[in-house]
């Protein structure tokens, strides 16, 4: 039985690892626990985490992963296509003793077929590096592959994405149940910011998948 609340969950992922060598070309950038903690309650509550099997795409630092265990997930595939953050992840995971409980998988989001997933969790890609464009979809369309019931996303906020969402939701069978603009606080991480803190306009999106 999980005894904590949000603010709780918040605290908890403050102490979750960081990325230690973020890498611009993949877009690798923090979820901030504000919104992380937002995601996995929703989630929580609405009893998508509990005893379910969970996908984590493009996990980065694994913040999602480690929140999706807190509350309860029996299994967590935590997938990212950086081998280097995965040897770190992974001796994150040794020192906490939680290896078994979280597995890391090296390869990338939109390749890769996963089963028996319930929940796909995923801060992916913005998709505003140059050769990105449009990735965030092209994760999303990965996720309604592979979730058997639900999907927990943000996007950051463009004047088509909308319609894209929903266009891609009705022609994989899921309904939106959920969204929510939300500001996404960034950190100054590479050589080009300039600003010690960068907001996003971001899109929280919760889908399900139709059934019948």
């Amino acid at each position: 039985m999980v005894t904590l609340d949000r603010k709780k969950l918040e605290i908890m992922l403050e102490g979750t690892p960081s990325i230690i060598n973020p890498k611009k070309h993949l877009e690798q950038y923090e979820t901030p626990p504000v919104i992380a903690s937002k995601m996995l309650w929703e989630a929580f509550v609405r009893g998508d985490l509990s005893g379910k099997s969970i996908a984590d795409l493009g996990c980065g630092g694994l913040r999602l992963s480690i929140g999706t265990y807190i509350l309860g997930a029996y299994r967590i595939i935590a997938l990212d296509i950086d081998e280097e953050l995965q040897r770190n992840n992974m001796e994150y995971l040794v020192r906490e003793g939680l290896d078994d409980r979280i597995n890391l998988v090296i390869g990338d989001a939109r390749n890769m077929y996963l089963e028996n997933i319930n929940t796909v969790v995923m801060n992916p890609p913005f998709g505003v590096v140059r050769g990105n464009r449009g990735i965030d979809i092209l994760f999303l369309k990965k996720a309604m592959e592979i979730a058997g019931e639900a999907i927990y996303t943000i996007h950051k906020w463009s004047p088509s994405l909308e319609k894209i969402v929903v266009e891609l939701a009705d022609t994989m069978g899921f309904n939106i149940v959920h969204r929510e603009t939300l500001l996404f606080p960034l950190k100054a991480i590479y050589e080009t910011h300039i600003r010690k803190v960068y907001r996003f306009k971001t899109v929280f999106y919760i889908l399900r998948r139709r059934r019948g």
